[in-house]
Order: C-alpha cells, then structure tokens, then sequence
C-alpha cells in the first residue's frame, strides 16, 4: 500500500467519523425538536378541548351533562387525522367517552403517577405504543374531577423521524464519497514533493550497489552521497573479509537470538513540511464536508417540520375561532373583547414558532408580539388569514405570522455541536495522520537514513527491522542485508586460527562476529495519538462531574457541602501525589509501554465504575483508580518524550508534548458536554473506557517492548533528606516551584477542574455551554503552547515568558471574580488558558536544566519526582481550601482567591530573578 493511499484512507476514516457523529447529533437533535413541536400541539388540543368540561365542572356539575360533549371530542379529533383517540375519563381513569371508541393504552395508576408529575393542569406519558397528552378538570373545591386525555401512535412519530433519518444518512454517504474523491486528489496534489522522492528511491530500491547518475540532483544530492560512501565501505570491508577466510570457504548465516537497541531520533524535516502541508488541508476538508451536510440536513429538517407548523397553524385558527366566535355570539363586540389580549398571549406561549398573531378587520383590533414592519394588507397576504365565521357570515380574521427565526434558534445548540465537533475532528486529524505520516513515510525515511550513516562510516554492527514492501521498506532491507552478510563473514573469520587478522579491520570497521542489533526508533510520534485519546477520555466528564457529585446521595451530611462536591477531586488528585514520584522508576524498570498499559486498566474500570455509581462515597473510591490510571499514563508519555527525545531538542519536544496533551483535554471537554447533553451524564463514562482501551491498544502497537533511551542520565549518589531540603531552599528552584508550578496547578485543577462548572451552572448555563467554554480554555493552551515553539531562541527569556503567561492567567481571572458575568467568564478562559499555555511550555524544560545544571548532585529523577509529588500536594491542599472558600463565601471568591495566589507568585518569582540578574533562556525553540 502506497503512501498516498495509506494517508488518503487515513483522511477518509476521519471524514467518515465526522459525517457519523455529525448525523447523529443531527438525527438526535431533529428527534427531540419534532417530538416536543408534537407534544405541544397536543397539549394545547387537550387544553382547548378541556376548557368547556372545565367550566362546567367549576360549576359542580358533572361532565357527563356536557350536551355536545361528542361534537367537541370529535372537532378536536379532526385537527388531526393521525391522532388515535380523544378520551373523556372520570377522576380514576375510567372511559367516559372517546372519539372514535377505541382502547386507551395506559392505566389509571400511570395516569395518577403522570398528574403528579405534571404541572398547570397539564400531564403528559409516553407508552411503548401512544404519545399521551392530558389535562386535568377539577371541580368547584379544586379536586380532580375528570380528565382528557389525547392519544396519538407513536409508530406515526417513529415513522417520520426513521424517514428522516434514512435521508441524513444517505445524504451523510453521498457526502462521504464525494469529499473522499475531492480529498485524494487535492492530496496528490499536496504531496506532489514526497510522492515524487518516493519514486526516484523506488527506481533505485532494486540494485543498491550500482552508482547510478540519474538520482534527482536537487533533493538527493546527501542521500546519494551517503550511499555511495556506504558502498564503498561495503565492498572494501567484503574484499577483506573475503581475502581473510578464503573464496572458497562457505559462509552459514548467523544463528541464534537477534539483540535490539532502541534509538532516539528527532522528528526529520520531511515529517514537519508533510504535517504543515496537510494540516490546512484537513481543516478545509472537514469544514466543508461539515457545512455541506449542515445544509443538507437543515434543509431536510425544514421540510419535515413543515407539515407539523401547518397543523399547528391550523390548530390556532380553530381555537382562535371557536373562542372568539363564541364570543361574539353572546352578543360582545370585537371592539370590547375582554381577555383577548390574555388569550392571544397564551396562545404565543404555547406556540414559540409564531411571532405575532392579530384580529383584523378593515384595521387590526388586537395585537400581540412583533409586528412586521408592513400595511395591513400586505401582512394578510404575508401571514397565515384564519376566517372568523359566525352564522355564515364573516367578521374577522386572525393573522398569524412565523417566526422566521424559530428553526435556526432551535438548532442554535446544534450549530454549536457542529462546530465543537469540527474543530476537535481537525484536531483528531491532524494527530491521526501525523501518526499515519510517520508509519508510512517520515519513519521510514529517517530509518533508512540512519542506517545509511552508520553504514557510510563503516558501522555495519546494526540493521533496520523492515514489514512493509514500500520502495523506502526494500531499501531498506538491501542495506541490512549487508550488515547480515559482513556478520556472517565476520563470525567466519574469528573462528580461522589467525583470527588477529580479522581484529586489524576494527579501526576502519565497526562489523560484529554474528548477528547484527536490531535498530528500533522512537520519537514523539509515537505516544501522541494515545497521549491525545488518554487525556480526552481523563477530560470528557469535565464539564459536568461536580455537577455530578453534587446530585449523588451524599452520606456526608455533617461536612460542608461545597468540600463534599470537591472530596472525589481531592481522591483523584492525592491518587496522583502518591502515585506519581513512581511513575519514572517503574518506566525504566519495566517500560514505558508496559507502565501505559498497567495503567490504563484502572483508568479503565474506574469510568465503569463512575456509570454504576450511586452515592459520593463510591464516586471518591473509583476516583483513587482514575487518578493513579491517568498519572501513570500521562507520565510514561512524558518520560518517553524527554527520554527519546535528544537534549538539544527537549524543549520543543515537551512543548509539541503539551499541544498533543491539552488537544484531548480541549476534545474532552468539549464532546464531553455535547455528549452528557444528549445521551445524558453515565453514557460519557462508557465513552471515556472506551477510548482508554483505544489507546492502550496503540501504545501496544506503536511503542517498542523495551525502551531503555539514554537521552537522560542521573548524576551524583542518591539523595539523602539533606540534599532535598537544600533543593527546596535553592532560590530559582524555589520561586518556580512555588511561585509558579503551584499556583498554576492549581488555577487548572481547581479553577478548570472544580469550581468552572459550579459557578456557570450558577449562572445558569446548561452542561454544553460549560463544555465549550472549556473548550476555549484548552484551545486558547493549545494556541500559546504552540506560539511558544516558534518563538525564536535566544531572542526572549524564559522568565519573561513565564511572568506574561502568569500575569496574564491571574488578572483576568481576578477580574472575572470582581465582575462575575458569562461574558467575564469567557474573558476569564480565554486569559487563563493563554496564560498557562505559556508557562507550561518553559516549566519542564526549566526544571530539567536544573536538575541536570545546578542540581546535578541530587540526580534528574529526584529532583523531577519532588516537582511532581509538591505539584499534586499544593493541588490538594489548594482544592480543599478554595472548597472552604466557596462554601462559606461563594465561587467568586474561590476565583478571587486563585487570582491572588497566582499573582502573589509571579511576583515572588520576577522579583528573585530580576535581583539576580540571571534571565535564563531555553534552547531548542525553534519550529
């Protein structure tokens, strides 16, 4: 399988994932506007049908002396043909009368269970085969008299949403083809430079030892160089050995187990141009494909509700002229129609998608919402004219005008979905094909290339494992094929008697006397899609789980509630403190990939555990799981980043760490909201397992079984207490640690994590729309986190960075805590996120030259293990005292509060560095 076609079905899966979640949403959301325009309609039926019962009842008579009790059951039933039955019932369920006969589908005890639950008179069930819609007749002492109750299939509703559902779907696959077309050419297109190198190494993958002039002068001029001087080693080392054992002598191939070494390699250039080469690609694709199928499906929802408003439209002119007919006939002019303005205002709050009705005769009489700016006769012709007719003869119309903005403000929601959806598919894209990129075509590239050094330099004691039959793959395996039959000749030549001859050819070659290691690479690439899908699973409960620990049974009765919706965090966060100094001895113990998938089994269980939770108690238990789950995870990945990653190029690697990171987060929290939204809050925990066991499989897949890199070594003896407490008291460690790690941590755990979601439910915000300003949180880390790996090196400081980045955070929060709105809220994410994005793009990198400089005598992973284990500590500590703060003094002041810390911490922090003089600046920040 080529490339192109390796990336274009890479791109054609994310597309195809776009379209099916776009659907869904659009299907579900299509679903739950038709029923409730259904549930209305029949609401306001049995209502107007009610009225005349009522008023009898009111009176103490019974309805059974209701005279014309068939002829309304029966006008009401005309409103709509699909409506099953229309039933008079006595006060406990019985059938006084229905239109046409038929058997009702509930029982007296649903039907008192629905009345309880209902509100205003009003109640409504749904069986496995009606839509039930009734209203309440009391008598003159407020009792339950009677009831009414309209009966309409649900097989009708469920037909009409499938048929609608059939024509997204088709529509989503149609879309699906013609984009996946559209996507292979343009990316043809795009990748004409890397296609066209594919094909000049495919022409020469056969025959490696020919010095053919014909490579492509422009792009290959050191790759041919290289093979050549590798040639050239190649054949003088086989005319040596030749010479040593005897062209005679036969040559077995080595035997026995092959070693492998694992080596650290940059992403190479050829990585970096494809990804920015398909990244605005991928960004048009998806926004097309997801504009192409909002306005095909917008389109099919306007004609599905068409039906619907029309016979809602006719169901208001029915009971407008019924009621003012009625009116009229008891001998009341229109001119003095007392109650009209209370009838026409009930009617447009039962009817949201009218936005103005009005009696007219040769003029408007009565009035009620927004007029259209028009005359009169041209709003008759511009709205819906019900007659109103009273002994044949007419006197008057209704005029009644849609709300042209109904529909788009019903799907305001799902706008928004679909834009959260598209901008966290771009994301998964990007990372997805970055990973199929690597697979196909940079890994290989940079593996051929490695090899070709060592061979060039007259190092044959290593090979390149090869799977795929790509041009790059047979290269590949030619040249390895080379160290394998040096090995084999070398091993042939120390058994001869005069093996101190084939020792003289060590100075000039680098050949062992068998089997040669198996190079195995590692890089970023590796651990960023699985990095990217731990922490959007870690993430997708974020929006609403305080939320969620708020309504679950609470056997803490005696502490304050504010400290018990923050008791699970503190779990998940003090899980983190315990399990975290650990993570990096167990990763180079055991390995990063086998550290990765231990974890991921709690992470795992307890998100089943969070579905079948009940009470808080068992919420903080399976919190402990999740927090040791994900601080395993995430460090492992971290430790592979820092350990594979060569220590000129840390820097930019940590911080494409960051950006890969808090990509989940923003795809977490932002599909975490839509989902609770429309699936409901336990469904996001079986979604997040989900995604764990995903990336759990990746890792097994992408990363190598052993993974001992020595990119970082630790110096000095071990560390005694002493040694730490000196630590602690060094001056730049400690004003980072506290003046900055701390406070920071704490303004994403407990600001983002804890009392975000508090305060916007406060402010009345639903679970979507704190999803998505979270979601601009994390976008706003991603954008500065990447805007720090192409500031220019050398050019601005470290500390000057950081105190921008902290100030920022800490200013715009306090301001929200001043003035505490949805639109400082948002002020407030936007300038957190963008300020911690560009702290924490210097953080690790700053404590790692440190740790490897200044503190060189306590040892890397010491000093790495007391940054983390204080992390999480002030995390807690800060957690259960801003939880005291808003409990006792409200939210805002729990904002406040962070402010402060934060500000009080860069200020220690700017001011230590500028007595010192000593503006540090981190090396390797260039894109």
């Amino acid at each position: 399988m080529t490339f192109l076609v390796r990336v274009w079905l890479a791109l054609t899966v994310v597309l195809g994932i776009v379209v099916t979640i776009l659907a869904v949403l659009v299907k579900l959301q299509h679903e739950a506007v038709y029923s409730q325009l259904v549930r209305q309609r029949l609401s306001v039926i049995a209502a107007a049908t009610a009225a005349p019962f009522r008023s009898v009842s009111e009176l103490g008579l019974s309805v059974e002396t209701v005279r014309n009790a068939q002829e309304l059951l029966n006008r009401a039933w005309q409103t709509d043909p699909a409506i099953s039955n229309i039933v008079l019932l006595d006060g406990a369920g019985g059938v006084i009368l229905s239109v046409p006969d038929a058997a009702i589908p509930f029982s007296g005890r649903q039907m008192d269970r629905a009345m309880e639950e209902g509100s205003n008179s009003q109640w409504g069930l749904e069986t496995a085969t009606a839509l039930i819609s009734g209203a309440t007749i009391v008598d003159e002492n407020d009792e339950r008299a009677a009831a009414l109750a309209v009966i309409y299939p649900i097989n009708e509703l469920r037909n009409h949403n499938r048929l609608i559902s059939s024509q997204i779907w088709l529509s989503a696959l149609a879309l699906l083809t013609g984009f996946s077309a559209l996507a292979y050419a343009a990316l043809r297109y795009r990748l004409r430079p890397a296609i066209r190198s594919l094909d000049d190494i495919a022409s020469h993958a056969e025959d490696v030892a020919e010095d053919d002039s014909t490579w492509t002068a422009g792009d290959f001029v050191d790759f041919r160089a290289t093979l050549a001087a590798g040639t050239a080693k190649y054949r003088l080392a086989m005319t040596k050995l030749a010479a040593l054992i005897g062209t005679d002598r036969a040559v077995a191939p080595p035997a026995g187990p092959q070693g492998a070494d694992v080596i650290s390699v940059p992403d190479s250039p050829m990585a970096v141009t494809v990804s920015r080469r398909l990244t605005a690609l991928i960004a048009l694709l998806v926004l097309g494909i997801t504009v192409s199928l909002g306005a095909v499906a917008y389109r099919s929802i306007d004609e599905s509700f068409a039906p619907e408003l029309d016979k809602r439209t006719r169901l208001i002119g029915s009971i407008a002229n019924d009621a003012i007919a009625r009116t009229l006939k008891a001998g009341v002019p229109l001119d003095m129609m007392v109650g009209g303005r209370d009838f026409f205002t009930s009617l447009l709050r039962d009817f949201p998608e009218i936005s103005y009705f009005a009696l007219v005769t040769n003029r408007p009489i009565l009035e009620m919402g927004t007029r259209p700016p028009i005359t009169t006769s041209a709003m008759l012709q511009a709205g819906t004219v019900v007659p109103i007719v009273v002994d044949n003869k007419l006197v008057a119309n209704v005029v009644v005008i849609k709300n042209a903005g109904y529909l788009s403000r019903e799907f305001r929601d799902l706008i928004l979905d679909l834009l959260v959806v598209t901008l966290v598919t771009i994301l998964l894209a990007v990372e997805l094909v970055s990973v199929m990129t690597n697979h196909s075509l940079t890994g290989p590239l940079t593996r051929l290339d490695y090899i070709l050094k060592l061979q060039a330099a007259g190092d044959f004691s290593h090979r390149i494992l090869v799977s795929g039959i790509s041009a790059v793959d047979r290269l590949g395996q030619a040249l390895s094929l080379r160290a394998e039959r040096l090995g084999a000749m070398m091993a042939a030549a120390r058994e001869l008697p005069n093996r101190t001859r084939a020792a003289q050819l060590e100075p000039d070659f680098i050949i062992p006397a068998g089997r040669p290691l198996i190079m195995r690479f590692c890089s970023l690439s590796d651990v960023r899609l699985p990095l990217f899908l731990i922490a959007a699973a870690d993430s997708f409960s974020l929006s609403f789980f305080s939320l969620y620990v708020r309504d679950a049974d609470n056997p803490l009765t005696w502490v304050n509630p504010g400290i018990v919706i923050s008791l699970p965090l503190a779990a998940y966060l003090t899980a983190i403190v315990l399990g975290s100094p650990y993570a990096r001895p167990l990763s180079k113990r055991f390995g990063h990939r086998n550290l990765f998938l231990f974890a991921s089994i709690p992470a795992a269980l307890s998100n089943f555990g969070f579905f079948i939770s009940t009470n808080v108690l068992q919420i903080i238990f399976f919190c402990v799981f999740s927090g040791i789950g994900y601080a395993f995870a995430s460090l492992s990945c971290q430790d592979y980043v820092i350990d594979a990653a060569p220590k000129e190029q840390r820097a930019q690697a940590l911080g494409l760490f960051h950006v890969a990171m808090f990509g989940g987060f923003y795809a977490g929290t932002a599909l975490g909201g839509v989902v609770a939204d429309r699936l409901g809050e336990r469904s996001v925990f079986l979604v997040c397992a989900s995604l764990i066991l995903i990336s759990a499989a990746m890792i097994l897949r992408m990363l190598p079984r052993s993974t001992r890199v020595s990119a970082v070594t630790d110096q000095g003896a071990r560390p005694n207490l002493r040694q730490l407490l000196r630590a602690m008291v060094d001056g730049q460690f400690a004003t980072l640690l506290f003046g900055i790690i701390l406070p920071q941590t704490i303004l994403d755990q407990v600001f983002i994590s804890y009392l975000l979601s508090l305060q916007m439910n406060a402010l009345g915000a639903s679970t979507a729309d704190t999803g998505r300003l979270m979601m601009i949180y994390f976008l706003m880390v991603i954008l500065s986190g990447s805007l720090y790996g192409r500031l220019p090196a050398g050019r601005i400081s470290a500390v000057s960075i950081t105190v921008i980045g902290a100030l920022l955070g800490g200013v715009t929060l306090l301001a929200a805590a001043a003035v505490t709105n949805g639109w400082t809220m948002v002020v407030a994410a936007i300038g957190t996120g963008l300020g911690y994005g560009l702290v924490s793009g210097p953080q690790t990198a700053t404590v790692m030259e440190l740790a490897e400089g200044r503190l060189a005598h306590i040892g890397s992973e010491r000093v790495l293990g007391t940054v983390r284990v204080m992390d999480r500590i002030g995390s807690v500590v800060g957690l259960i005292a801003i939880a005291g703060v808003a409990g006792n003094f409200g939210y805002s002041a729990g904002m406040g509060f962070i402010a402060i810390l934060v500000l009080a911490g860069v200020g220690t922090y700017f001011i230590y560095h500028m007595a010192s003089h000593r503006l540090p600046t981190i090396a390797g920040r260039n894109a």
